[in-house]
Parts: C-alpha cells; structure tokens; sequence
C-alpha cells in the first residue's frame, strides 16, 4: 500500500516548528542565565501588589479632587521611576532599565542625559530614586577664596558589574544597591560621584527599595526593602530570632556632609 505523502500546509507545519525549535535552542545557548531564573521568583515578582507593572489608564489617572487636574508635561521617558526638581519646570528624571538620569525643561528634553550608568535590570533592580539638596554654599580653592553654590544631586540605583543588563544577560550578581551623591555642574552634568552607601543587591531581585528624599535638616533618607522574596530576615523587621540589621528594611539616615 503507497505511502500518502502529508498536505503542503503540514508540511509547513512541520518546518516552522522545527525552526522554531532550533531557535529556542540557540537563545538558550547565548544567554543561559535568562532560563536559569526561578518562575515563581519572577511571577511573585509581577503579582498584583507590585502596581509599578500595572499599564495605565488609557485615559489618563482618575482625580477625584475638582480643585486638581493632571497635565501632560512631557511624552517619550523609558520606564521612569522617580524625579526631582531643579525648579517649577525644570525637572531630572530617572530611567530604571536605562541606567540614565534625564532633564526636561519647560517640555522639552535636554538631547543629552545629564548621566549614565551601568545598572542591573532585573525585576526591581536599576536607577531607581533621585532627590536633590537645597543649594549649598562652599568656599572654592581655584577660585580665590570666593564662594561658590552647589547642587548636590543623590541616586540610588542597583550597581552591574560590567554593564546595564548583565545580571540578566551574563547571570552576573550586581555590585550592590547604592547611594552617591554628585554634584550638578553647567546644569547638564552630573560629576564627582561620592559613595554614601553600599547596601545589599540579593539574594532576590525585588524589594530594592529606592525612595530618596534630602530632609530639612540637610540629611538624606533612603528607603530600603528586604532584597527578595525570602531576603534579609533581620531585627530591623522585628523577627525575634533574626540576623542584626544589615542597612536593608528600613529607613536610612545619612549625613552626606562627613567624611
């Protein structure tokens, strides 16, 4: 009895799969550490309590005040997680999976970000919060004993050892979650970065925390969560049999003027 020989559109089928297949394959093969990621990890990671991947409103938010309104400032940021204001239309924002702070002033996007860093990406990980001192005066050594004003610019973003992304793409645990100070110059630049803070970055990949604000006593304050799903169980949340406070859950105090 002959052979019948499949319809062309099976046989179709039949090589798209395959070639589906052998892609899979391939992606496996150049980037591991992406098949690697535990699944529950990362559907936790985008359950409902986390709002941030929520997509908006297609209408734009919903003001129940009659007295407030929501007005368009500026379309075309990637994924920003926090801004501040240099003045009432001038304002730096954060890009998280960019690594990038941006400006806008009066509507309108420098061409430039003001920096650029390597950040990991993953989850909760990147740039994540911004905050900038009230101007202060300091004397300049170059500049014949005159005084000088400084902006003082702070981010807390999730440090990548090589470059933005490589957490997921080479599988490489980040540097750590860390607080700088910079300062502002020619008012398109940020330089001069100064450490004020090395925090954990894992064992998990959310509840990174980020929240930076510069209080009326000129200290800044950081929020932090507990770094994973199962993070850093320590007494700072209140377990009895918990490790000491490591600088992670909590509200962190720093005073940027010392050292």
């Amino acid at each position: 009895m002959p052979h019948s020989v499949p319809p062309s559109s099976s046989l179709v089928s039949i090589i798209f799969i395959a070639v589906l297949t052998l892609a899979s394959i391939s992606i496996a093969n150049k980037f591991p550490y992406i098949m690697q990621y535990d699944r529950s990890h990362l559907v936790k990671a985008l359950a409902p309590k986390y709002p941030e991947v929520g997509l908006p409103a297609s209408k734009g938010p919903t003001i129940l005040d009659p007295n407030l309104k929501a007005e368009l400032v500026f379309r075309g940021l990637r994924y920003p997680t926090s801004m501040a204001f240099l003045g009432p239309n001038d304002i730096l924002v954060t890009e998280k999976d960019a690594g990038t702070v941006r400006r806008v002033v009066n509507g309108t996007e420098l061409q430039r970000a003001v920096l650029n860093v390597s950040v990991a990406t993953y989850a909760h990980r990147g740039m994540l919060g911004i905050a900038v001192s009230p101007l202060s005066t300091a004397t300049s050594s170059t500049n014949y004993g005159n005084r000088n004003t400084t902006t003082y610019v702070f981010l807390y973003y999730t440090e990548a050892q090589t470059h933005t992304g490589d957490d997921i793409t080479e599988g490489k645990q980040p540097l750590g979650n860390r607080l700088y100070r910079y300062e502002l110059i020619n008012n398109n630049k940020l330089v001069n970065p100064k450490l004020l803070l090395d925090l954990p970055a894992t064992p998990g990949a959310i509840g990174d925390g980020g929240k930076v604000t510069v209080g009326p006593d000129n200290n800044v304050y950081v929020t932090v969560g507990d770094v994973g799903i199962n993070g850093h169980n320590t007494k700072a949340q209140n377990i009895q049999n918990g490790s000491e406070p490591d600088g992670t859950s909590g509200i962190l105090r720093v005073n940027h003027t010392q050292g």
